[in-house]
């Protein structure tokens, strides 16, 4: 898949290897048009204290909210 393909990476932000601020910090370097949203059962504050403005979807979510993040999004 080329990049051209991908307007929204949704990625949680615990994985092992690179979190998901991690991945969303590399994306935005790499591709700066890419809109990174990203989700967690874990404490927000990985993702909000970090400061990088990454949007943050909490689980569990409804099909409602992750409609509405992601529609967000792509705005």
């Amino acid at each position: 898949m080329d990049h051209d393909d991908v307007d929204i990476i949704f990625s949680d932000v615990v994985m092992p290897g690179m979190n998901g601020v991690e991945l969303g910090k590399e994306i935005r370097a790499r591709w700066p048009d890419k809109t990174v949203v990203l989700t967690s059962g874990y404490s927000h504050a990985l993702a909000e204290d970090s400061g990088h403005g990454f949007p943050l979807l909490h689980k569990p979510y409804s099909v409602e909210e992750l409609s509405r993040i992601l529609r967000d999004a792509a705005a």
